[in-house]
């Protein structure tokens, strides 16, 4: 690709972004990402390529976004570097790709660097993570402007004054509502199993994604010949030792419970138009490259607390339909009698409060760091200022001092039980020193235990004692990478070599996924010629 045309809004944004800290939201699948490189220099406005002048960060909230940005940067022939807790490749690169928490804990200190956060929207719903992007903006250094992209949400303007005061400096906001394609909402135009072609169907366990994919597939024939030998292909390359039958009928299933190998597989065979139809949980929704006619939402009422997803969860969901250049129209519908819809729930009735809802109010949650208080960095009392005044909307101080509390007793009352009453300090400090964010208390605890009977523990061992608290034992085993790589001196583990062999085993895409694409893509991802110099 040596040029790209930019719509005029894409142009626009840039104008008024450019060398200043910014939020960019507009809709799922308008070009966002081509205002980035825009305002990172890393392309002009005449679609010309360009050494950056700085260094540039790129962060996404999962590694599956980080690895699709660092290969499409590749693809367009940058230097490019990739780091995400479990894998590190050409880290010195002057562009970087990386999880938030990497660049929170790495590189937000550092100076003169341009800093682009992609998908910011997903930390409203995820507090677990949410403290990760808060202390990274908070700590990035005044010099280095940041670019804060976001799909269209409830406030962006209060959600541009919120950065503002909590980064210390002005953001800029340019919020647009062009989509570089057509958005057609049938509310009274729901379809069948047998009717679904082209599209993303969204559900919300992954149940019901296989269940679902099962019927669609029931209706179609087997996908051609040269289909067939094309998927066998691709599960050879990525190593899936079988193929769901629904993919032999076009029909693929997507969830967070997939290893990444499997996921990749329906990512790929969809791009290739192998398969038409995935149907999946809102895993989908987080920006993965899945270019679809339609959206159908064969699920509204989540089971486990019987309420309505949210506007901008349907928002976001619903802008996956679309693609320039190759469906010109998005079309979004439900799915008549869906067997995954909670029971006593009409589907399309609720299909149609939605569309008349408001978007809700972006708000943002902390989680405590109890690491900081054990370790007595940080008062309770400071902490529950600091989560107050950076919640979103500010939290009451006093609720938050009570809940910390709450926690630390916790604690205690589980060392209590735990270990004996002359070992307990020595407990405490290894657990104040080893606490890891990414886990809860019971995790924490767990790992404190394993340094309390044994200097070095087996790495695998770790694996073992987090796997009950995790999706599969391969995110448990990358659990224990990251948290190995975040303990302090004077900690370690044993027999990471045979955690690496134990992970590479499961997912060869973990640590190959570049080769690997290469290899799909053919004669690999070939740099898009010169540059021209900046």
């Amino acid at each position: 690709m040596d040029s790209y045309s930019f719509y005029p809004w894409q142009i626009e944004a840039f104008r008024r972004l450019e060398g200043k800290s910014a939020v960019l939201s507009a809709p799922t699948g308008s070009g966002k990402t081509w205002v980035a490189y825009l305002w990172a220099g890393l392309v002009d406005v005449e679609g010309r390529r360009h050494l950056p002048s700085r260094p540039i960060l790129f962060t996404a909230p999962i590694k599956a976004l980080s690895n699709e940005r660092y290969m499409d940067l590749r693809r367009m022939g940058f230097d490019v570097g990739i780091e995400t807790g479990d894998f590190k490749k050409n880290s010195e690169a002057p562009i970087i790709c990386c999880t938030q928490e990497i660049y929170t804990m790495k590189y937000a200190r550092r100076r003169g660097i341009g800093l682009v956060i992609d998908e910011f929207h997903y930390i409203f719903d995820d507090p677990d993570r949410a403290r990760a992007y808060i202390d990274g903006i908070r700590l990035t250094h005044p010099e280095s402007p940041i670019l804060v992209m976001s799909a269209t949400f409830g406030g962006a303007d209060k959600v541009g004054r919120y950065l503002s005061h909590l980064a210390e400096r002005p953001f800029e906001l340019f919020e647009s509502h062009e989509r570089a394609t057509k958005l057609l909402y049938k509310p009274r135009h729901p379809l069948s199993t047998a009717r679904i072609h082209d599209a993303l169907v969204f559900v919300f366990s992954q149940r019901g994604a296989a269940e679902l994919a099962d019927l669609i597939a029931e209706n179609r024939p087997p996908v051609s010949d040269e289909g067939q030998a094309r998927l066998e292909d691709l599960a050879a390359i990525l190593d899936v030792p079988s193929i769901d039958a629904p993919l032999r009928r076009g029909v693929g299933i997507y969830h967070g419970g997939m290893l990444p190998k499997e996921k990749l597989l329906v990512e790929s065979a969809f791009r290739e138009r192998i398969l038409d139809v995935v149907v999946g949980t809102n895993a989908l929704a987080l920006g993965v490259n899945l270019p679809a006619e339609s959206v159908v939402f064969g699920q509204l009422v989540r089971y486990h607390d019987r309420r309505p997803i949210s506007k901008n969860e349907f928002l976001q969901m619903a802008g996956r339909a679309g693609r320039k250049g190759l469906f010109d129209r998005g079309y979004v519908t439900w799915l008549k009698n869906s067997p995954c819809e909670s029971r006593g729930t009409e589907t399309g009735a609720v299909f149609r409060r939605l569309l008349q809802a408001a978007p809700e109010r972006a708000s943002v949650t902390l989680r405590p760091e109890f690491g900081k208080l054990l370790r007595e960095e940080i008062s309770v009392a400071d902490e529950a200022r600091y989560i107050s005044r950076y919640s979103l909307p500010q939290a009451d101080t006093r609720l938050v001092e009570e809940e910390l509390r709450d926690g630390l007793r916790r604690i205690a009352k589980a060392v209590r039980r735990l270990v004996p009453a002359s070992q307990r300090q020595r407990f405490r400090d290894i657990l104040a020193d080893i606490w890891y964010g990414e886990m809860d208390i019971d995790e924490n605890l767990e790992m404190a235990i394993l340094f309390h009977l044994k200097e070095r523990p087996q790495a695998m061992t770790a694996a073992d004692v987090l796997e009950p608290f995790e999706r599969n034992y391969l995110q448990a085993l990358l659990k224990v990478k990251r948290f190995a790589n975040r303990l302090p001196q004077g900690y370690g583990f044993e027999g990471l070599a045979e955690l690496n062999e134990a992970v590479d085993a499961i997912d060869p895409t973990i640590y190959g996924f570049e080769e690997r694409l290469d290899e799909i893509e053919g004669d690999g991802a070939e740099s898009a010629g010169p540059f021209e110099e900046a």
